[in-house]
């Protein structure tokens, strides 16, 4: 019994303590940095040639620096405000870079070439957008896992070597945008997943199965239809489904469904040109969509959320407040109350309750009304871990590619 007693003694203290730590010594906080951070261009590569060394290497950070604030700029503002983003010159430039890493450094007596990674300002970078009055998303999307089916007459393909299809989307440049798109590296185990016919008929089971190989959130079949046309012509139609993997269902419909584009003709020599022009404006639509969906508003003033948290051990406290620190949206929490299972939150935000929820969701926990107030659930933040499947490493996750092997 003592040593029950002192155990429930050290535990009371434990909660305690951490309740104090939060609500007082650290009742609200800035948000903290996402490793994801969209503020931060990755691997731009330079190569300049000047008189001397120095001098191109000079050179070559001023030309690289100017490529790295576009690239942000372009990453988290719609492409039909581009023409509006701020012109900014190089002093002024200089002052909003934090940090800059140098990697595959090489020079000669004239020439100067390495990969660069510039991490901006992201409150510098806001300010300059804001006076401009250009409009920016900064939350990142979970990974989307995209299928590549081909349709010609009754054939469907998916992982067949013969789908040109499938080799556009695998052929997009390497993404660092708000939303990674997967394209299956379409091994044993993928095609084992789900097939052709699975994928056009939605197959909640198989699509659940291999979005969760793949650590994805949603799934998005992308069907290419191929048709002869006129005088030697063929034509080319482009549709998508989107899933979702939902709570009470393994995945769900996205509502509502995309409708399919326009057929377009062109000649048979073009395909290959045609079906990658199509996977990069799929790409971008998909992209764009998410930035307007997730646009912070300049003029709405901050709003308060009071929510509850369950809580099954100390460490989910901690874990959602890291999550929530990093969402552009969330201003500041404090935790006004506690027991053993139960923590309330009080959370201040900016933007739409719709877009917190979005956001939130991003981050695995959901957000739902617990009427007087809302609750806030923790996910487990990983999906099951795949069978090991031999295909190149994925890249790093700060800048998750288009085409990537499964975690």
């Amino acid at each position: 019994m003592a040593g029950a007693g002192r155990r429930g003694i050290a535990a009371a203290f434990a909660w305690s303590a951490l309740f104090i730590g939060l609500a007082f010594g650290t009742g609200a906080f800035a948000p903290a940095r996402a490793q994801d951070d969209p503020f931060t261009a990755r691997a731009v590569a330079v190569d300049a040639t000047a008189e001397n060394a120095a001098a191109a290497r000079v050179k070559a950070l001023a030309e690289g620096q100017r490529r790295a604030l576009r690239l942000v700029f372009e990453r988290v503002c719609l492409a039909e405000d581009w023409p509006r983003l701020p012109r900014v010159n190089d002093r002024v430039a200089d002052g909003l870079v934090q940090a800059l890493e140098v990697d595959k450094e090489r020079t000669s007596t004239v020439r100067y070439l390495a990969e660069l990674t510039f991490h901006f300002k992201a409150e510098d970078i806001r300010a300059l957008l804001r006076e401009a009055g250009v409009r920016f998303a900064e939350t990142r999307s979970r990974p989307i896992v995209v299928l590549p089916v081909l349709r010609v007459g009754a054939d469907a393909s998916l992982w067949e070597d013969a789908n040109p299809w499938l080799h556009a989307w695998a052929a997009l440049p390497l993404g660092d945008g708000l939303v990674p798109l997967i394209v299956p590296i379409g091994d044993l185990t993928d095609a084992d997943a789900v097939d052709a016919q699975g994928a056009l008929g939605g197959d909640a089971a198989k699509l659940a199965q291999l979005a969760q190989r793949y650590r994805a959130a949603e799934a998005i079949v992308a069907t290419a239809t191929l048709a002869p046309g006129r005088a030697g012509q063929q034509t080319l139609q482009i549709a998508t489904a989107r899933y979702v993997i939902g709570a009470s269902q393994p995945i769900e419909p996205v509502a509502p469904p995309q409708a399919a584009d326009a057929p377009v003709a062109f000649a048979a020599a073009q395909l290959d040109d045609r079906l990658a022009g199509a996977a990069r404006d799929l790409a971008r639509r998909v992209e764009e969509q998410w930035k307007r969906d997730n646009l912070i508003s300049f003029d709405q003033q901050q709003q308060r959320l009071t929510l509850s948290l369950p809580l099954e051990r100390l460490s989910d406290l901690v874990e959602a407040r890291r999550r929530l620190a990093e969402l552009a949206s969330v201003r500041r929490v404090e935790v006004t109350a506690m027991t053993r299972r139960m923590a309330r939150l009080s959370l201040t935000y900016t933007g739409e309750p719709q877009q917190l929820r979005a956001a939130v969701a991003q981050k695995d926990m959901v957000l739902a009304p617990d009427p007087p107030d809302w609750r806030l659930t923790l996910g487990s933040g990983a999906a099951p871990a795949p069978a090991a499947a031999a295909a190149p490493a994925a890249p790093a996750p700060a800048a998750p590619p288009v085409v990537a092997a499964p975690q």
